[in-house]
């Protein structure tokens, strides 16, 4: 035996062979075995040499297959060094050829053995198994067993064995590293793909990544899809796994390995996007497959934006080639999964249909958590869609013009808060990031001067609340934004202000930059640079108090969580506030001599600034009296007491306003209110001379404010040059300096009916002065609106109503009056009070104003006056104002001793018109408050059940409804009933549709629009606008659709006017007056709705036949039952349209909307057809019954009738023009307009009817292709076209048809004869037709004549066009 071992090893084939024959087969696998293991000599080269001497002689081939297999067995166990199985592997692989066909079986089946028993351990004898099947497929027969195969049969046989069986998950690795050095066929490769996947599960976390390499790898052979999708489903059922767990939130039944796994879960997730996105740089058809699957799975959003495939895509984004494609493709996929989202709430239908709904925020958010697991290539991709997200769905400006304050609604306004939201979260998350998140806000908000960058700033305040440190660390580019600051729009700039204002209390320097800035702004020659400057030194003002003052909360300065924020983190020495506000207000000073702009701003802002920092009371008051006694006359008998010429100033014939004097006095009106008001709830702690120089300056502009109220009592209009007869047109100079002065004369007037209010204390005197001056106030604008109407009816334009200046009353005063006007109750004021409460003018000016003040903050979110933009006390003043509103409404709901009301006096209309607005507002601003708000006006207490809080009120309303509708004469007020309405609706946009509240609201409106006749057409048209919205909300709508077709038939006749139609409706508010355009055209918005809900539910079918599923019976009676319920609803509609094309509709706007929805109709019916086609095609559903019966519906109650209202129209409109010329003859200019009408009425049939023929035969051609498809014969009941450019009289070509035949076999004579007794016989024919015709609402389902008698009616109308 050592002979032997030595002749191995110096390679003597020859030798060894001789030895060979004189020893056992065991002993030589025995000693080869030992000497393998122990590493004894040269073993690798002894054992080829053996194998090589044992294949030389035939006798001694058996033990070359028992070396390899006991080799293979080595291998496996992995007991040898890395070096020697490597060795051995690579010899091994050389000397395959020596062995035979059958001793490959042997090994193969081997292999086989040992992944069965789960015996592969390291995976290094796989390694021979790839070299050995690329040998026995080259081999003609191979002998297994009793049986043979061809080699190629035979490696197919052994794959398929392999993945036949079960895996031991330690062996799947090696398996799949195998697998990728054989060569595969198409089907093979997928077989070994599906089933490596399906082992995925089997697996640990860890060994993932190591696995999905080899899938990878794998995947350059082929079915690239296949492995993208077997990847992503994995990680997704993980994540759905592991979504409720919070990785903060630990419990004591929460077992220690979950915080672990997820953690796991998370770092194996980033691996393998590492691993993928590698493997796509390398291949690019990978990275367009991938591409293929998000647009292959966009209608099923959840799969696109679930956390690991977007955190793939935005990984992949990275990628230049591909960056454009992800990023269009997933915020294509937002928007619509955010419209989806919007149309499941809007119809009840579409919830059933597709009931999930994909909570994008959520995924989204989870991704950026996610993200915390070192997934740094991700990052970047979140910041980039962020951005994306607010650049494509952020407010736009309408022609130039940038809204500020509107109300963004809708899912172009939630995909721009989902980025807001990714970019604030990925800014808290990662501070890799914020450095750039932070340059980005900052170039938008410079750049975008035409845009609105209102959600840039709400970003950007948000980032500073969240870590103000990390912004002062970025304090050079905040310095280098202070920069721009003069260069930008004013709202954008006072947006920055306040967004970064909390950074100002941490950084000194900050701030000593920025009044730097501020202070050179004032000085620009640019008129908005100098607004800017004015509002950042007036922020200051108000956040850097004065020590000393009264308390925040008596202040007017709530405390906000940034102002909590910023005193955590306070640097600043408080005591030095004060040098800095007294600086500040020197500059503030110069304002008072620039534009009138300018100044306008700073007195609107120091009186909110003075409310808030208590203590600078001395030098505001100082500054406002300096500039008061310029245009004061201190002469007491003196008329006017004001000196309006130096308000203004020329330039050239240009007449401008210089000092917005009514202003200066509302804002001094408004700051000694305030002073007095804090020297009565505070004693000052300044030294007696300040509080002598301060009281001796409120004291001065007290008395002047005293002497302005009497003197301007007493001055008539003559006194300012302001009268009748003075010009009041703008298109000269003393025309706009009379304007000027008029609207300078009624804010005065405004401004001093406030102070005398607040300073008089309901005394009579006080309230008589109010009256005098509001009956001044009144004279004035009333010339105005004279002369405004005169002017506008000279130009020939309708008049304007009298629009009058804004009002200066603030909103706090305007709250107050009204509340002595209405609600006051003490007996000590009551009687004062009735001075004010009985003059019906003063009363209806504090309404309007207050209407006013409501309407503005429902446009902007704020209004005009002081504290028109503190949120919190404009809702206040809201509240009080609704409560007032409320209890005016429901007292003067009694009548008078006489049992009637007196409209002249009453305000209830606009009261009601206040309740609306605030309701409105109170529901699109302070939503969450919403029901605290609604529990506040009417002093009840807040319920446990909001639901119930507010269908409480909704009956309140519901009361005061029934009771005006029950009322009559002049008491039935239609007006109060559109208001009370317009309340009930926006109470119930707070109910949950599936609630039993919405449900009785809508029971209510229907029980209205069934029972109630109401002549008055806004009132029917809100009625049934509700209706229909409600209807939809929480049941199928084209039944009630249906009824109202029925009814506007019913009303408005039939086309063929011999026709008697049943005169009964469904609903009472349908009449012959509101039936059209009123009815009708609610009826075909809705109709427009309800085809687009079931074209959206139509795509989502159809793409969901085109995916494949596990669970393919479920799906597919599922799919079914939606096909019926598309052509159950399709069905109604179709009934719907066979009662309105039946109407005798008035030619026009109306008949063209009902023209262009048949099109649309036929459009939706199209794109049904085309969706049996395609199940045809993929062979994967049939037609239902109740498609084939739609089809029948289309045919029998509808195309026929479309030509026929076509017919219809022409008819009607060529015998209109026909008059109007006929009136027109003795009058060409008449004439010739009669006849331009005539050419624009055809001009709109040329694209609206060919459209609608169009349509229909569309609709008719993929019908013939479905009926060949199906073998189902669905042209049945479908009539031959008849409305085209030409048309064919079937009876009548019949007719000419049987002539010709029979004059070949007659003589003239006969012939003559024969067509007479022809023509005979199709009148009769045609007589008895239109005998047999029924009712419209009462004809069967199908025609009782055959199909070209119908035609042959249609022929003899339109014979006569």
């Amino acid at each position: 035996m050592e002979s032997l071992i030595d002749e191995a090893e110096d390679g003597n084939v020859s030798k060894v062979a001789e030895l060979l024959s004189s020893i056992k087969d065991e002993e030589i696998i025995d000693v080869t075995q030992k000497r393998l293991c122990k590493e004894k000599g040269d073993a690798v080269t002894a054992l080829r040499t053996v194998l090589q001497a044992a294949a030389s002689a035939s006798e001694k081939r058996k033990i070359c297959t028992a070396l390899y297999k006991r080799c293979i067995e080595i291998l496996e166990k992995n007991e040898l060094s890395s070096k020697l199985a490597s060795n051995l592997t690579g010899m091994l692989l050389l000397e395959t050829d020596l062995l035979q066909n059958s001793a490959l079986a042997e090994i193969c089946s081997l292999f086989i053995d040992m992944v069965k028993s789960g015996s592969i351990q390291c995976g290094k004898g796989l390694a021979l198994l790839p070299k050995i099947l690329s040998v026995i497929a080259l081999e003609e027969t191979v002998s297994y067993g009793e049986s043979s195969l061809n080699g190629e049969k035979y490696k197919i046989h052994v794959i398929n064995s392999l993945c036949s069986c079960k895996w031991n998950s330690q062996s799947v690795l090696h398996l799949a590293g195998m697998f990728k050095d054989i060569a595969l066929t198409n089907e093979e490769l997928r077989f070994v793909l599906e089933k490596i996947i399906r082992m995925m599960k089997e697996l640990e976390l860890t060994d993932l990544p190591s696995l999905v390499y080899q899938l990878l790898l794998l995947s350059t052979k082929g079915h690239k899809k296949l492995v993208i999708d077997g990847v992503t489903k994995y990680f997704i059922e993980q994540d759905a796994r592991h979504k409720d767990h919070d990785p903060n939130e630990f419990s004591e039944d929460l077992l220690e390995g979950d915080n672990a796994s997820i953690e796991t879960l998370r770092q194996t997730e980033g691996t393998i996007i590492l691993h993928i996105n590698f493997a796509i740089s390398m291949d690019q058809e990978l990275g367009r497959e991938f591409i293929k699957f998000l647009k292959g799975n966009q209608l099923d959003t959840s799969k696109v934006l679930a956390p690991f495939v977007l955190a793939l895509s935005l990984s992949l984004s990275r990628i230049h080639r591909f960056e454009g494609q992800i990023f269009d493709l997933l915020k294509a996929t937002i928007m619509k999964s955010f419209k989806d989202s919007d149309k499941q709430r809007q119809s009840n239908w579409v919830r059933e249909v597709v009931p999930d709904i994909c909570h994008v925020q959520d995924y989204v958010l989870s991704t950026i958590q996610n993200s915390k697991h070192g997934w740094d290539h991700v990052v970047q991709g979140l910041v980039q869609l962020g951005f994306g997200l607010m650049d494509a769905y952020g407010p736009k400006g309408a022609f130039g013009r940038i809204e500020t304050g509107s109300i963004q609604t809708g899912p172009s306004h939630e995909a721009c808060q989902l980025g807001s939201k990714i970019l604030l979260h990925t800014f808290k998350a990662h501070d890799m990031v914020k450095a750039e998140i932070l340059e980005q806000i900052f170039n938008r908000v410079v750049t975008k001067a035409t845009a609105p960058v209102s959600h840039y700033l709400e970003l950007l305040s948000s980032t500073v609340m969240a870590a103000p440190q990390r912004l002062l660390e970025s304090s050079t580019k905040v310095r280098e934004m202070f920069d721009y600051l003069a260069l930008l729009t004013p709202a954008a700039a006072e947006g920055l202000l306040r967004a970064i204002h909390p950074l100002l209390k941490i950084s000194m320097s900050l701030r000593d930059s920025l009044i730097l800035v501020l202070r050179k702004a004032m000085f620009s020659r640019q008129l908005d640079s100098r607004k800017i400057g004015v509002f950042g030194f007036l922020m200051i003002l108000k956040n850097f108090r004065i020590l000393g003052g009264l308390p925040s909360s008596q202040a007017s300065q709530p405390f906000s969580s940034s102002q909590v924020q910023v005193d955590v983190h306070a640097r600043y020495n408080p005591a030095s506030n004060e040098a800095l506000c007294l600086e500040i207000m020197g500059n503030l000073r110069r304002v008072l001599t620039q534009q009138a702009d300018v100044r306008l701003m700073f007195y609107q802002g120091i009186y909110e600034a003075l409310c808030k920092n208590t203590q600078i009371m001395g030098s505001v008051l100082e500054i406002l009296l300096c500039q008061l006694k310029k245009y004061y006359e201190p002469a007491e008998d003196v008329n006017p007491p004001v000196k309006l010429e130096l308000c203004i100033t020329a330039q050239g014939d240009q007449i401008y306003l210089s000092e917005p004097l009514a202003h200066l006095i509302c804002c001094i009106q408004l700051c000694l209110v305030k002073v007095s008001d804090i020297r009565r709830q505070q004693n000052l702690d300044h030294d007696d001379t300040v509080m002598e120089d301060s009281n001796q300056t409120q004291q001065e502009l007290e008395e002047m404010m005293d002497s302005l109220v009497t003197r301007m009592i007493k001055s008539e209009m003559e006194d300012f040059e302001l009268d009748k007869s003075a010009d009041y047109s703008l298109t000269n100079s003393v025309g706009v300096k009379n304007n000027i002065f008029s609207i300078l004369v009624l804010g005065i007037y405004e401004s001093l009916m406030e102070y005398t209010f607040h300073s008089g204390e309901y005394s009579e005197s006080s309230l008589q002065q109010i009256l005098h001056l509001h009956e001044n106030y009144k004279k004035l604008s009333e010339v105005l609106k004279e002369k405004a109407s005169s002017a506008a009816g000279k130009k020939g334009k309708a008049p304007t109503g009298g629009k009058t200046a804004l009002s200066l009353l603030s909103l706090q005063g305007t709250t107050e009056i009204m509340r002595a006007l209405i609600s006051e109750t003490a007996p000590s004021l009551t009687e004062n009070l009735k001075i004010l409460r009985e003059d019906v003018d003063f009363r209806r000016h504090i309404v309007n104003v207050a209407l006013q003040k409501i309407q503005q903050v429902q446009e902007k979110g704020a209004c005009d006056g002081a504290e028109g933009g503190d949120k919190n006390k404009v809702l206040q003043h809201l509240i009080t104002l609704a409560k007032i509103f409320i209890t005016y409404y429901t007292e003067n709901q009694r009548p008078d001793e006489e049992g009637k009301r007196d409209r002249t006096k009453y305000i209830s209309g606009p009261c009601l018109e206040g309740l609306v607005g605030i309701m409105t507002i109170i529901s699109q601003r302070y939503t969450h408050q919403f029901c605290h708000c609604l529990c506040e006006m009417v002093d009840a207490d807040e319920s446990d059940d909001p639901q119930e809080a507010i269908y409480s009120h909704i009956k309140k309303y519901q009361r005061l409804v029934m009771n005006i509708l029950k009322s009559e004469g002049e008491d039935k007020n239609m007006k109060e009933v559109q208001l009370l309405l317009g309340i009930v609706q926006v109470l119930c946009r707070q109910l949950y549709s599936t609630g039993n509240q919405f449900q009785r609201v809508l029971e209510w409106v229907h029980k209205l629009c069934t029972e109630q006749s109401i002549d008055d057409i806004p009132t029917c048209k809100l009625l049934f606008s509700m209706l229909m919205t409600f209807t939809q909300q929480i049941k199928s709508c084209p039944p009630l659709l249906r009824d109202l077709s029925q009814d506007i038939h019913s009303q408005l006749g039939d086309i063929d006017q011999e026709t008697q139609v049943e005169d009964k409706t469904h609903f009472s508010l349908v009449t012959h007056r509101t039936a059209a355009p009123v009815v009708l055209s609610l009826v075909l918005q809705q109709v427009e709705r309800e085809l687009d809900d079931s074209e959206w539910v139509m795509g989502r079918l159809r793409a969901e036949s085109a995916q494949t599923s596990d669970e393919v019976e479920v799906e597919l009676t599922q799919r079914e039952g939606h096909e019926r319920s598309v052509c159950t609803r399709l069905g109604i509609l179709v009934t719907a349209f066979h009662e309105l094309l039946q109407s005798a509709i008035p030619v026009g706007a109306c008949m063209e909307s009902i023209v262009k929805q048949s099109t649309r109709l036929y459009g939706t019916l199209t794109i049904l057809v085309k969706y049996y086609l395609n199940l045809y095609q993929q062979r994967t559903g049939h037609l239902s019954s109740r498609f084939e019966k739609l089809i029948k519906l289309t045919g029998t109650h509808l195309t026929q009738f479309c030509y026929g209202m076509i017919t219809y129209i022409q008819q009607t409109e060529s015998e209109q023009v026909q008059q109007n010329v006929d009136k027109g003859k003795k009058d060409k200019k008449k004439q010739a307009a009669a006849l331009n009408a005539g050419k624009a009425r055809v001009l709109k049939e040329s694209r609206t009817i060919p459209n609608l023929i169009f349509s229909i035969e569309t609709f008719e051609k993929f019908l013939i292709q479905l009926s060949k498809k199906s073998k189902v014969n669905l042209m049945e009941h479908m009539k031959m076209s008849t409305s085209r450019d030409f048309r064919i009289n079937v009876a009548t070509v019949q007719a000419v048809m049987e002539n010709g035949s029979d004059s070949e076999e007659s003589e003239e004579e006969t012939e003559e004869n024969d067509t007479t007794t022809a023509d005979q016989e199709m009148e009769e024919e045609e007589s008895e037709e239109q005998e047999n015709i029924a009712p419209a609402n009462k004809r069967p389902a199908e025609p009782i004549e055959p199909p070209p008698a119908k035609k042959s009616k249609l022929g003899k109308k339109t014979g006569k066009v």
